[in-house]
């Protein structure tokens, strides 16, 4: 009966103790989220951001981003479909950026002037809701490793991470949507592959069945079509070269000495990529689409693909 007594004495103390030692595991845990909220940059999310500016004064060049209905559109200094992937990576590390305490409280005009804030480089504005915040970056530290950083309309000075304005110094192409063309490659329903000098190969997909009609009737095989298509799909634009060319011929694309042309089965029109010259400064292809105007740079890699892949379209 003692022993008993004495058990259940003991299970009533270790419960005591867990519980005890459960809230002051809670207590440091919300102590610690406390603390790392006031070490947050920004009060943002990513999903509560609904636009972003880039100043670069320097170089006289903004950048705007905004989010509607249709996802992040560029609307400074171009209208463009946004990359989603991009301007979310690069937003994430934006709000997600931590300061060091207060460097200066109310730093003299000499001492902005001396950190690089007096006249800055780079603003970075950001907008949730009706509350809009601006980051101005001034010059790295001595250790390099970290930027003086204020924001506009508070006297604070605050250190942070000089990568935050290593990605605060981006241009339009990070934010640029660089698909080249967005379409199913698994509802083909007809591609054609033209080539200067070369006879037209066609292959059609009838029901699952894949024939090729040109330049011979034969079989075509499945895993090489599709090869082509998603190399396609899964390229990125290397450049954007001009948005309204004047004159095709200069890129080759007046008389291309390679297009293809995709029918889905969903979709009236095509899907056209036409490629010309070789721009040998950035090492690519000049490349247009059906799709839009401009003039962009496709990678070596992909049209090789495609040359490579032409003699083995058949099964």
């Amino acid at each position: 009966m003692n022993f008993t007594k004495k058990t259940l004495f003991w299970v009533i103390v270790l419960i005591g103790l867990a519980g005890t030692f459960y809230f002051v595991d809670e207590k440091e845990e919300a102590n610690q989220r406390v603390i790392e909220a006031s070490l947050r940059l920004l009060p943002f999310t990513v999903d509560g951001l609904s636009e972003f500016w880039i100043n670069n004064i320097k170089e006289n060049s903004q950048i705007k981003v905004v989010h509607n209905q249709d996802g992040w559109q560029l609307v400074q200094p171009l209208y463009a479909k946004g990359d989603k992937k991009a301007i979310e990576d690069f937003l994430n590390i934006i709000v997600t950026a931590r300061k060091d305490a207060v460097l200066f409280s109310k730093p003299e005009p000499a001492k902005l002037k001396e950190l690089g804030l007096g006249n800055p480089a780079i603003e970075m504005g950001l907008k949730s809701g009706d509350k809009e915040i601006v980051i101005v970056f001034g010059e790295k530290g001595p250790t390099l490793n970290i930027s003086y950083a204020m924001f506009k309309g508070q006297p604070e000075v605050y250190r942070v991470h000089s990568d935050l304005k290593v990605e605060a110094s981006a241009e339009v192409y990070a934010f640029r949507d660089k698909t080249i063309l967005d379409f199913d490659p698994m509802k083909l329903r007809r591609l054609e592959i033209e080539r200067t000098g070369e006879p037209m190969t066609v292959v059609e997909n009838d029901n699952g069945k894949w024939n090729m009609l040109k330049p011979v009737r034969a079989r075509a095989s499945m895993e090489k079509v599709l090869e082509t298509l998603f190399t396609v799909k899964n390229g990125e634009i290397k450049a954007f070269v001009e948005e309204k060319p004047s004159d095709h011929s200069v890129y080759g694309l007046t008389a291309p000495s390679l297009q293809l042309t995709i029918y889905q089965q969903d979709k009236q029109q095509p899907f056209v990529l036409a490629i010309g010259k070789k721009d040998r400064a950035r090492r690519g292809y000049f490349a247009i689409t059906n799709q839009a105007e401009n003039v962009f740079d496709v990678e070596e890699s992909v049209v090789k693909t495609i040359l490579l892949n032409m003699d083995k379209l058949v099964e």
